[in-house]
């Protein structure tokens, strides 16, 4: 079957209520699976959202390049952590969200508090959230999530990327963001010191 790389390709998997997968059967699936999931309550129904993007695709190089970008500034600061796309998130009750990257500071969520979430999911927001979009169609799903999901549950600052449009859009703290170039670098607020992302120069050194 031909896939067009630019539509998203999200399997629903949907299960009765009765079937609800445990945190625990969650993160084996993700982990075994390798593939991005996410969970809602639906009418009736417990929802698998499986993401089924290869594991090659633009977002995934581009992930790996900020993530370090995240981890080498954070190693000199040493104010928090940064997680990968496979610690998720509980953003209500029995719904969980995964992002492509975050950082949580210290000052937010404690060391010791943040050591309990190996292997488990995170009751307490980020203080930095990253998604990474590869087309335009599933950066405005990654804006609607943002504005429906991670800002009420209390996320600090968001950053959706859109490496179609070579854009970033900025929340601080609330559903209204705004929007930027890659041409423009991302100074961060002044809680995250001296955190500067360009998203150009990343772009490149991922033969975009």
């Amino acid at each position: 079957m031909f896939m067009n790389p630019k539509t998203p390709q999200i399997l629903h998997l949907r299960l009765p209520k009765g079937m609800v997968l445990t945190e625990q059967q969650l993160i084996e699936f993700t982990q075994i699976n390798h593939k991005r999931v996410e969970t809602v309550f639906e009418d009736d129904y417990f929802t698998l959202i499986i993401d089924l993007m290869g594991n090659f695709s633009k977002a995934t190089l581009f992930t790996a390049q900020l993530m370090a970008e995240l981890i080498i500034w954070n190693r000199q600061k040493l104010l928090g952590k940064v997680y990968s796309e496979t610690q998720m998130y509980r953003v209500k009750e029995h719904t969980y969200r995964e992002c492509d990257t975050s950082f949580v500071a210290f000052a937010q969520v404690s060391k010791e508090k943040q050591r309990e979430w190996f292997d488990k999911i995170a009751d307490e927001p980020a203080t930095l959230l990253i998604e990474i979009s590869g087309n335009k169609v599933n950066a405005k799903i990654d804006l609607a999530k943002t504005i429906e999901l991670w800002i009420p549950f209390g996320t600090k600052y968001v950053l959706v990327l859109d490496l179609e449009e070579e854009k970033w859009h900025f929340f601080d703290g609330n559903i209204h963001y705004t929007n930027h170039s890659f041409s423009q670098k991302f100074v961060a607020p002044s809680d995250l010191p001296d955190l500067i992302l360009d998203f150009e120069e990343i772009a490149e050194n991922c033969g975009f």
